[in-house]
Formats: structure tokens, C-alpha cells, sequence
């Protein structure tokens, strides 16, 4: 065995184990993309945790209705104990009324165990705020629905964008694979002296710019791909592609509808956007309500109970001879606000003014949002007679192509016009490709700006 020989068994035999474990690829369609993207996306699995966290918070609220009890522990050694201070005569009647005795009290080792309870009894901005925790979940639920209806958007939008590439890919190799026949057949009759030189570098420099546009294309379709592996959280290494043909059928690829049934109203309510703002406005309005409960008085009922226990000893000492006894009281308290220097009228005008700013912003989203639906409708229309007038432009390409190699078989047609039959054709096939799928762009579109985006995990 030659040298050369060896060197090639053992590159083989090195990829060998690569080769077998090669991983497969997994192809997804548009719908298993957006599934993967519900469970997967960081975006989305951040929404879910905040949702989760806004009902953490609303137990939260809830908790400070309910009893609240502490127990606390003492040890205490008295290094110098509490000095009480007396009139002399009291133990001495002889003594003068300007003398004093000094007398220590207690004992210098002391311990208690003290138990304390608090319940809210009237307090306006406890029930308040437990009703602002409620919608406040709501809020964080809008948010997941709203961040979930953005990532299909892109999702799908990304999905079209690859799947464009890769049909436009196809059509070349396609067209790569009949100018290749071409080149053999052109080279093999210049060989026979039937054919220029010419004839074959002019076809050759076609094929080059074939092969250059599938380079260019299969790097920008490696880039969109593995944006879209990232927005619907599969690692990069994962063995991954879309799953998407061109149907036979053109028309199979669209939604059902026709021209004159494109659908055009959509209900303000049952826009996400809409319900965060109104959620929003419900939350101000509950913040006022907040503020203003400051004013009430607030009424509680308390209770505490101390068990102590005094001794001149350390109490495990075994001369230690404690004294116990134990303390408790009940009780109401009632705490009245009498002035806070107009701090919470402070409060409910700015309030006031969040919630006119969100009513701005609700009004502009009911404008942006029609405007954003009569464009969609108009795209969706436009883009479908495109589609439909590029077809039969593909058809006229074709059949101009066909013509124009059987003349240039049968040496009555120059090779120009078969180049330049080529070149249309292919620029007649992509061009459908990009208007068919621009009309899928605008069905994405027009259901993002709906609010019926969800509807293609169906």
C-alpha cells in the first residue's frame, strides 16, 4: 500500500466514529417551533416567573390580615441592679431630712419568655391593598399572554424568513443541476467542434454565480437558523431545521379565505394590550383609594403574655431558688391620623396624574392598533395579487426557457438567449417564492394585529 494510500485510511478511520455518531437532524414545523418557544423561551419563562411572583406578593398582602403573634426570650444578669432612691427617716426617724438612702432593686438574674399577638381588627388600607394584590396578578397573567403573543410573532415571523432561504435554495440547485447538463453538453461539442469556447466560459461564469448565490445563501440561512434555535430555546449544537415545502398546490399554503374575505374587525377587548391598560387604570384607581384610607382610623386588638422569673443565683446553679410569676394583658388599640403636612393628597395627585397618562397611552393603542389592522389588510391584499400575477410569470418564464434550450439543442438558438432565459427563469422563481411568502409574512401580520396571533399553535 502506498503512502498516500495509508494517509487517507487513517483520516477515515479518525472521522470514522463521527460519522457514525453523527447526530440526526430533527426537522419542526412551524407549530412544533411556537410549542417548543411556549415551554423554552427565556422570555416567556421569565413572564411565567413573574406571574408567580405577583401571587407570592397577593399571599403576601393577605398574611398581614391574619393574626400576627411573636414570642421573644430574655436572659438578663442585672451586673448593677436598678437603684431606687429614699428619704433617710423612712428606716432612721432620727435622721435628718436631708439625708438619703440608696437601695438596690430586684434580683441580679432575671429571665422571661414574652408572647404577643396583633390583630387587625378596621383597617381600610390592609383591604384595599389585598384588592390591588388581585389585580395585580391579573397584570402579571396580561403580561405572560402579551410576552407570548410577541414570541410567536417573531417565532413565526424568523420561521418564514429561513423557510424563504431554503426554497430559494432549492430553486438554484435545482437550476445549478440543469446548467451543469448544459456545461457537459456545450463542452462536449466544442470537443466535437460544434460548439465556441466562448460559449463554454460564458456558461461557466453562469454556473459560478449560481454557486456563489448558494453560498451566500446557505450562510444567511445558518445565521436565521440558529436565531431561530435561540428564540425557541434549542442549544446550538442541537441537530435542527425547519420543516417546510412547497406545496404542489400553492394555494394549500395560504390560510382559507379569499379576497373579498379577509378578515378586517376585531373586538378592542380581546386585545392583551388593551387589557393591561385597562388592568392598569384599575390599579390607579385603587392606589387612590389606598392613599385615601389613610385618612380612616385604624383599630386592632392586642395581647401579651410575660412569664419571668428573677434570682440571685444563675438559674442553673444548684443553689439557685428562682422566683416565677407570670404578667398578661388584652386590649384595643385605636390609632386616629391627625395631620401628615398633606403628604397623601401629594400621593393621590400623582395618582391621578399616572392614571391620565395611561388613559393617553390606552388611546393611542386604539389608534395604533386600527391603523396597525387596515395595513395588515392592505399588505395581505396586495401581496396575494402579487403572488398570483408572479405565478403565471413563473409559467410564462418556463415555457419562454423551454423553447429557448430546444432551439439552442437543435443549433438554431444562441447561447445568449438561452442565458438570458435562465436568468429570468430564476429570478421569475425566486421572485414567487419571495411573494409567496410575503403573503404568509402579512397573514402574521394581520392576526398579530388582531390579537388573534395564538391561533397558529392550532
Amino acid at each position: 500500500m502506498s503512502i498516500k494510500n495509508l494517509k487517507a485510511a487513517f483520516i477515515i478511520l479518525n472521522f470514522f466514529p463521527a460519522l457514525l455518531f453523527a447526530q440526526e437532524v430533527q426537522r419542526y414545523s412551524l407549530k412544533q417551533c411556537i410549542q417548543q418557544a411556549m415551554t423554552e423561551n427565556v422570555s416567556i419563562l421569565k413572564a411565567q416567573l413573574d406571574q408567580d411572583e405577583g401571587r407570592q406578593k397577593t399571599k403576601e398582602v393577605k398574611a398581614t390580615a391574619l393574626p400576627q403573634i411573636n414570642a421573644t426570650g430574655e436572659l438578663v444578669d442585672n451586673v448593677l441592679r436598678q437603684a431606687f432612691v429614699f428619704p433617710a427617716a423612712l428606716g432612721d426617724p432620727n435622721a435628718s431630712p436631708d439625708d438619703y438612702i440608696v437601695l438596690r432593686g430586684g434580683l441580679q438574674y432575671g429571665t422571661s419568655i414574652n408572647v404577643q399577638a396583633n390583630q387587625q381588627i378596621f383597617n381600610q388600607s390592609l383591604f384595599t391593598g389585598i384588592r390591588a394584590a388581585k389585580v395585580s396578578e391579573d397584570f402579571y397573567k396580561l403580561n405572560r399572554e402579551r410576552v407570548e403573543e410577541e414570541t410567536i410573532y417573531q417565532v413565526a415571523s424568523l420561521f418564514y424568513r429561513v423557510a424563504t432561504l431554503k426554497t430559494q435554495q432549492t430553486v438554484l440547485e435545482t437550476n445549478q443541476e440543469e446548467l451543469q447538463k448544459s456545461l457537459s453538453i456545450t463542452k462536449d461539442r466544442f470537443d466535437n467542434g460544434l460548439a465556441r469556447k466562448l460559449d463554454v466560459d460564458r456558461l461557466q461564469v453562469t454556473l459560478t454565480n449560481i454557486q456563489t448565490q448558494l453560498a451566500t445563501i446557505q450562510d444567511s440561512y445558518t445565521t436565521l437558523l440558529n436565531q431561530l434555535k435561540l428564540i425557541i430555546g434549542i442549544e446550538k449544537d442541537f441537530g435542527f431545521d425547519i420543516d417546510f415545502e412547497l406545496a404542489a398546490d400553492l394555494d394549500s399554503a395560504f390560510s382559507n379565505y379569499t379576497l373579498g374575505s379577509i378578515p378586517t374587525e376585531f373586538v378592542w377587548e380581546d386585545k392583551v394590550e388593551y387589557k393591561q391598560l385597562a388592568t392598569q387604570l384599575s390599579l390607579y384607581q385603587l392606589e387612590r383609594k389606598n392613599f385615601s384610607a389613610g385618612y380612616y382610623p385604624n383599630l386592632s386588638a392586642f395581647a401579651n403574655y410575660t412569664y419571668q422569673g428573677q434570682s440571685n443565683s444563675f438559674f442553673l446553679s444548684s443553689d439557685a431558688n428562682p422566683i416565677w410569676f407570670d404578667v398578661a394583658s388584652i386590649g384595643l388599640r385605636l390609632s386616629i391620623p391627625v395631620f401628615d403636612g398633606f403628604r397623601k393628597a401629594a400621593q393621590m395627585q400623582q395618582s391621578r396624574i399616572r392614571q391620565m397618562k395611561t388613559e393617553k397611552d390606552l388611546t393611542f393603542v386604539k389608534k395604533q392598533s386600527s391603523i396597525a389592522s387596515e395595513n395588515a389588510v392592505r399588505a395581505l391584499e396586495v401581496n396575494y395579487k402579487n403572488f398570483q400575477a408572479q405565478r403565471q410569470n413563473v409559467q410564462l418564464a418556463n415555457s419562454i426557457y423551454d423553447v429557448t434550450e430546444q432551439n439552442y439543442n437543435e443549433g438554431i438558438g444562441p447561447l445568449t438567449d438561452l442565458l438570458q432565459a435562465e436568468t429570468a427563469r430564476i429570478q421569475a422563481q425566486s421572485q414567487l417564492i419571495e411573494a409567496l411568502l410575503k403573503v404568509k409574512q402579512s397573514e402574521i401580520e394581520l392576526l398579530k394585529a388582531n390579537g388573534n396571533i395564538k391561533s397558529l399553535l392550532n
